[in-house]
């Protein structure tokens, strides 16, 4: 028989990891734990080229990489007045634990370049950093942690979730979003011609690739440099759909004509 206190011990260690207080990143390795659909058939319907992960083996609720607590809402910082667009890159100082320390934050994952972050919590070492710099300097939801003790923005997702568990002294580079409005993009009974990475919970899809036929390769051709869709944009909205990157790839595939809003890393 065990003793009453390993049962109460045992019981309480199983209870604060369902209470989400224990979130530490769970992706399996260093893979991110992904699906990968193509939007190229002839009839506009959705492929999947790689079958999707167990949503299961995620920690939190939006099928995010997590390095926060759970047990709380998340928080977004209000940009100061007038002080939009005056910070569009900057470092964040911080010391991570390796793996179980809480950072605060949450992640979208996806393939490609840059993280997205989704989620910024009450608690944490991120928070922590926000109740001391200006509201410009705060890190939000939406922006993208684009490398690490470095200032180029060529980093891999999955090196940087890498970087993040491995923890220690570190520099995260953020920048903040730029979104493009894309309007009444009409398939014309075919495909967008995108290939796309996103996790079935989570809150954007990421372009992989864009194809030479379809939708979007028709409608690049028609716009500015700036207004054009790109390789690494993350779909943050289709049809009035936000935050389940699944419903947004759903209506995707679904609807002959879409609107829909990217979000990409600002310029340095």
């Amino acid at each position: 028989l065990k003793p009453l206190w390993v049962k109460w011990l045992r019981k309480a260690y199983r209870v604060k990891q369902a209470n989400g207080t224990m979130c530490t990143p769970c992706c399996a390795g260093e893979s991110l734990n992904t699906t990968v659909v193509s939007h190229n058939s002839a009839d506009g319907a959705v492929s999947n080229d790689v079958p999707a992960q167990d949503a299961g083996s995620f920690s939190g609720s939006a099928g995010a990489e997590v390095f926060g607590s759970l047990k709380e809402p998340p928080q977004q910082p209000e940009p100061a007045e007038g002080a939009a667009g005056s910070a569009t890159s900057f470092d964040v100082p911080v010391t991570l634990a390796s793996g179980a320390e809480e950072s605060g934050i949450g992640l979208d994952l996806a393939q490609g370049k840059s993280l997205r972050i989704c989620h910024v919590y009450q608690r944490g070492n991120i928070p922590r950093y926000n109740a001391g710099v200006p509201p410009d300097k705060q890190v939000r939801v939406g922006d993208f942690i684009v490398g690490i003790n470095t200032n180029t923005a060529d980093a891999a997702a999955e090196d940087l979730v890498k970087q993040l568990k491995e923890g220690g002294d570190m520099r995260i580079c953020i920048r903040r979003p730029v979104e493009v409005t894309v309007s009444q993009l009409d398939k014309q009974g075919g495909g967008l011609g995108l290939d796309l990475s996103f996790h079935p919970r989570g809150t954007c899809a990421k372009i992989r690739s864009i194809f030479s036929d379809g939708a979007v390769p028709r409608y690049n051709e028609t716009v500015s440099d700036d207004m054009k869709i790109q390789v690494n944009d993350c779909i943050v909205s289709v049809n009035g759909k936000t935050g389940s990157a699944k419903e947004m790839v759903e209506a995707l595939g679904s609807a002959g004509i879409v609107d829909f809003v990217l979000a990409r890393p600002a310029a340095s």
